[in-house]
C-alpha cells in the first residue's frame, strides 16, 4: 500500500451548532484520550504521513487540541483545523498561532441571512471575526463552502468574501447524503434541472473570480459537475478514486476505515485502542477492502478528499485563458499577476505541508520503507536546497511588492 499523504482525524462528534445539513453531532461515540492520541499522531508521523487534519463536530471543543496540534507539529507533520469559526476569538486564535496550527478551515454557507439559516443564528457573524482573527495572527484562512440548493445564488459572494479576509483558497463540496440522518430531508438540498442551468453559469463565475484574484479552489472539471452532482446525474468515478490510499479518515473512538463515505461494518479495517496505525494500514484486510471497493465500483462521491480525481486541467484550456488574460491585462500587469499568484501558492504550501526540511524528513522516512528505492541526501544537500527556495521566495516577494 502507498503511505497516505493526510490523515483526517473526527476529533469529536461533538458540536456547538446544529446544522440543517448535518447530523455528526447526533451520533455520539466516544474518543480517545490525549495520551491515546498522542501515541497514535506519534505512529503517523513516524509512517511519513505530511498532514493531520482535526475535523468534528467542532474539534475546539476539546480542551488538548491546542496540546494535540502542537504534538503534530513537533513530529514533523502539517496541522490543519476544521472550525464553524464560533469559537475563534483573540484568545483562540492567538493560541492556535501558538500550538504553531498551518491551516483553519472556515465554514461559511453564504450571508448572513442563508449562513444563519443552516446553521444558527449568530454563525456568520462568529465565522468572519474568526477569520478576522487569523488573519490578526497571521495563521493561513481557507474557505468551506457545502453546495446546495438553499446557497448556489450566493456563491460568488463566497469568493468575495475569501478575497475580503485574505482566505487563499475556497473548497466548495456538494451537499453529500452521508452527515444527514434523516432520508426525507435529503431531497431538499438537491437540484431541479432549472437550477443545474444556473448553477453552471455561477460556477463559471467562480472559476473566473478565483482566477483573477489569485484564489485556489477546487479542479473546475471538479466543480463544473457539482451541479449535475446536485442533479441526481451520473458521475463516473472511473473505480479509480486517489483518496482511498491518499487519504485515511480515523473517526474520535480510533475506527479507521478506507473513507468516510464507505464508513461501515464490513469496511472497518481497524481500531486504534487496539492495533498501531503501521499495523492496521499495511495489513491484508486493508489491501482487501480496497480491492473490493475497486470491483465493486464507487459511486463518485464529491468530496473534497475525491476532487483530486479531476486532476489537472487541460493544457489546451490553461493555453487559451492564460492568452485571454494576456491581452486583456498587457504584458506587465499579467507577469505580475503570475508573481502574485505563485507566492501566494508558495506561502500557502509552506504553511499546509510545514517547512522545507519537514518535507525533506518526510520524504527520507517513507523512501526509506520502499526497498526498491534508495536515495541518500546528504547535509549539504540539504542545506543547498534550502538556500535555493530561500533565494526563489525572496525574488517572489519583490515581485509581490512591487505589483502592490
Amino acid at each position: 500500500m502507498l503511505n497516505p499523504k493526510e490523515v483526517i482525524v473526527s476529533i469529536t462528534n461533538r458540536c456547538n451548532f446544529k446544522c440543517k445539513m448535518c447530523d455528526i453531532s447526533r451520533n455520539r461515540i466516544e474518543e480517545l484520550s490525549t495520551s491515546q492520541w498522542q501515541q497514535v499522531i506519534k505512529d503517523i508521523g513516524s509512517y511519513g504521513v505530511q498532514t493531520i487534519v482535526f475535523s468534528g463536530g467542532e474539534p475546539l471543543l476539546r480542551e488538548d487540541i491546542f496540546d494535540l496540534i502542537s504534538f503534530t507539529k513537533d513530529n514533523s507533520m502539517g496541522a490543519c483545523l476544521t472550525s464553524n469559526g464560533c469559537l475563534i476569538d483573540e484568545e483562540v486564535a492567538y493560541k492556535l498561532r501558538q500550538a504553531g496550527v498551518d491551516v483553519v478551515n472556515i465554514s461559511v454557507e453564504g450571508p448572513r441571512r442563508i449562513h444563519d439559516y443552516l446553521r444558527g443564528r449568530g454563525g456568520y457573524e462568529k465565522a468572519l471575526i474568526a477569520l478576522e482573527n487569523l488573519r490578526k495572527n497571521q495563521i493561513e484562512s481557507t474557505i468551506a463552502t457545502m453546495v446546495s440548493r438553499y446557497n448556489y445564488k450566493h456563491l460568488v459572494y463566497i469568493v468575495g468574501l475569501a478575497r475580503q479576509y485574505g482566505a487563499t483558497t475556497i473548497k466548495f463540496q456538494p451537499f453529500s447524503k452521508i452527515f444527514l440522518n434523516n432520508r426525507d430531508g435529503r431531497d431538499y438540498f438537491l437540484f431541479s434541472d432549472r437550477e443545474i442551468s444556473e448553477t453552471e453559469q455561477i460556477i463559471n463565475r467562480i472559476i473566473s473570480l478565483c482566477n483573477d484574484y489569485a484564489i485556489a479552489t477546487n479542479p473546475h472539471s471538479y466543480l463544473e459537475r457539482i451541479p449535475f452532482y446536485l442533479g441526481r446525474k451520473y458521475i463516473d468515478s472511473n473505480n479509480a478514486c486517489i483518496a482511498l490510499e491518499n487519504s485515511c479518515p480515523i473517526n474520535s473512538n480510533g475506527d479507521i476505515y478506507p473513507c468516510w463515505v464507505r464508513a461501515e461494518k464490513d469496511t472497518l479495517m481497524g481500531n486504534l485502542k487496539e492495533n498501531r496505525f503501521l499495523n492496521i494500514w499495511d495489513s491484508p484486510r486493508h489491501r482487501a477492502i480496497i480491492e473490493k471497493i475497486r470491483k465493486e465500483g464507487c459511486p463518485g462521491c464529491m468530496m473534497s478528499c475525491y476532487d483530486e480525481n479531476f486532476g489537472r486541467e487541460t493544457i489546451e484550456r490553461r493555453i487559451v485563458m492564460n492568452v485571454r488574460r494576456l491581452h486583456k491585462k498587457g504584458m506587465r500587469e499579467y507577469a505580475r499577476g503570475i508573481f502574485k499568484k505563485w507566492a501566494r501558492r508558495l506561502r500557502f504550501y509552506s504553511s499546509y505541508r510545514g517547512s522545507l526540511k519537514g518535507i525533506i524528513n518526510r520524504a527520507r522516512v517513507s523512501l526509506r520503507k520502499k526497498n526498491s528505492v534508495k536515495v541518500i541526501l546528504t547535509q549539504k544537500e540539504i542545506d543547498n536546497a534550502i538556500k535555493e527556495i530561500e533565494h526563489i521566495k525572496k525574488i517572489l516577494k519583490e515581485e509581490l511588492e512591487r505589483s502592490r
